[in-house]
């Protein structure tokens, strides 16, 4: 081999840029990034600032969570260690840190970060509970210096965070929220913001500071902020006075308002009357931008004002309720007549405490998006909803459905018969009888799967039998097998039809109900002999999984052959 052959055969030093991207992968795993920190220096260089990105994230109470905040400390100038000195805190002798620490920070989250700074505090003694029995009220105090100082820190020297958490309950001092637009070069380390999250509950009937803590919060990140692509709201107070929760709605307002790009909007208990009109109206500044949109506990009396606002938001693929609020026996009076048509791709909706008769709710969303819906999923559903769907939604790939009824009703047969499309299917029926009165039930929902079906998940009562009679008669080739209510004597039939077929590549039950490990082993070990991939099933409380539901639908089709 000439010198000129050998020399295509040596591979080439990555770049420094190809290099950094691939390290950049391991962002979450703070394990293997600590791990990079002794390989050599350039390793180091590139490892320190994803770790020192979002510390707090995976160290929120602890040694660990007390390191961090040791490390802050001695990153502070001279004067600010002298004050935290002169207060009564005991700092270990000054070391020059290696790296500017705080320039990296891109998440804060407020929670985590009084935890990090609780556990400082209690380092050196048994617990947080002794550390508060042994200086009582002080203890608060240190605490509250402790956060002031290190978070001006953070916010003076970074370079700007993506992602603002801030968390409050009852038991929690709410000083910290007010303290951060007061914070050195707040605005500027705001600036840069991608994702805010806010969730305050209190109990306290204190209106007039809660109007003023948040307001001037939101106030403030309406002018400094322009970024902000992901939002979520979750304010619970009991407000007395009309004023006080319409200034929180106003500057709530604002701040969305002032968005270039607003893509995801969730709102958790937000819902009185009188703020509707904000919340809504503010919603078409984001027409071209905004895709996601979730919202928890709306008063069913207030569902129009959204129908409304809907055709303007051009954009919105994706829709969910967590429920609805308000007397499930008020006559809903839904008029669609002066709406347009939607172009949401995903609905979702979810039930919580109140049992809620949904038909009048979904009826005119499910006219108003029609043929542009793709992904549906329904809880407390009728037969009178499975006909809706056979109406308005002729090409859904992925549906999942949970039954009020006791058996499944001929309307699924009729419903699936008709979906051409249809790719995944979740049914759910949370009763100890079986879903089928006879065989010849059995039978029609069995050939009423559509040959493009390649992934069937359920929540039923069935036995060995009904499913060997079911997967015989199905016409589709499943490829993924999801069991919710799960029987060891149904892996027999199911290992069967894997054999025979040759179509099954994954295998979700629920692992978790099971208490026996050694059993657990062998029952994994032995559908893995004709099943390739035998795991748990990713999240019991969504159909589809992931954290937003434009996610479900790639996480379930991972290991899916899906035509083209």
């Amino acid at each position: 081999m000439d010198a000129l052959q050998s020399n295509y055969l040596i591979p080439r030093p990555l770049t420094l840029d190809c290099f950094e991207e691939i390290i950049g992968y391991l962002i979450d795993d703070p394990g293997s990034l600590y791990s990079c920190l002794l390989v050599n220096r350039l390793w180091c260089r590139i490892a320190i600032p994803l770790l020192w990105s979002h510390p707090f994230e995976h160290y929120a109470f602890g040694e660990s969570a007390a390191d961090i905040i040791q490390i802050y400390i001695s990153c502070l100038p001279e004067d600010e260690r002298q004050f935290l000195i002169d207060e009564g805190l005991k700092l270990p002798p000054p070391s020059s840190p290696l790296f500017d620490y705080p320039k990296y920070l891109q998440s804060f989250e407020s929670a985590r970060f009084t935890g990090a700074v609780m556990s400082w505090l209690s380092s050196g003694v048994k617990s947080w509970l002794s550390l508060v029995e042994e200086q009582g009220s002080d203890i608060h105090v240190d605490t509250y210096i402790i956060q002031t100082v290190i978070g001006s820190l953070l916010f003076s020297r970074s370079k700007g965070l993506k992602d603002l958490e801030i968390v409050y309950f009852d038991e929690d001092d709410d000083s910290l929220i007010s303290d951060i637009i007061s914070f050195d070069n707040a605005g500027g380390a705001l600036s840069r913001l991608e994702k805010f999250v806010f969730d305050y509950s209190s109990l306290e009937e204190q209106g007039d500071k809660h109007l003023g803590i948040i307001s001037n919060l939101f106030n403030f990140m309406s002018q400094c902020t322009r970024n902000i692509q992901d939002i979520r709201i979750d304010i619970d107070i009991p407000f007395d006075q009309d004023m006080v929760i319409s200034e929180v709605a106003q500057s709530f307002a604002r701040l969305i308002k002032a968005q270039k790009a607003l893509k995801v909007l969730n709102i958790l208990k937000f819902w009185r009357p009188e703020i509707v009109s904000f919340i809504f109206e503010t919603l078409t500044s984001q027409t071209n931008t905004l895709t996601y949109l979730e919202v928890h506990e709306l008063y069913q009396g207030q569902f129009q004002s959204l129908l409304d606002i809907l055709p303007s938001l051009t954009n919105l693929e994706t829709l969910q309720f967590h429920g609805f609020s308000g007397n499930d026996g008020e006559n809903m009076k839904v008029n669609i007549s002066a709406t347009g048509p939607i172009n949401i791709k995903h609905l979702h909706y979810k039930a919580n405490k109140f049992q809620v008769d949904i038909f009048n709710l979904m009826d005119p969303l499910l006219q108003m998006a029609g043929g542009n819906l793709r992904t549906l999923s329904l809880e407390c559903v009728t037969s009178e909803i499975v006909l809706l769907i056979g109406r308005n939604c002729p090409n859904l790939t992925h549906l999942s459905l949970s039954l009020t009824t006791q058996e499944i009703p001929e309307s699924v047969s009729e419903l699936l018969s008709s979906m051409t499309n249809l790719q995944h299917f979740s049914l759910y029926i949370y009763s100890s009888d079986p879903p089928f009165a006879t065989t010849e039930n059995l039978l029609q929902f069995s050939l009423s799967i559509p040959p493009s079906l390649l992934y069937f998940g359920f929540y039923l009562a069935i036995t060995p039998y009904i499913l060997e009679y079911f997967l015989r008669n199905c016409r589709a080739k499943l490829q993924v097998l999801t069991i919710h209510k799960y029987d060891n004597n149904l892996l027999p039939v199911i290992t069967n039809y894997a054999s025979e077929y040759g179509c099954l590549k994954k295998l979700l039950i629920d692992l978790d109900a099971y208490h026996d490990e050694s059993s657990l082993s062998e029952i994994i070990e032995e559908a893995k002999k004709v099943i390739p991939i035998v795991d748990n099933i990713i999240e019991t409380s969504y159909p589809f999984s992931g954290p937003y539901p434009e996610t479900y639908v790639d996480l379930w089709n991972r290991n899916i052959t899906v035509p083209s």
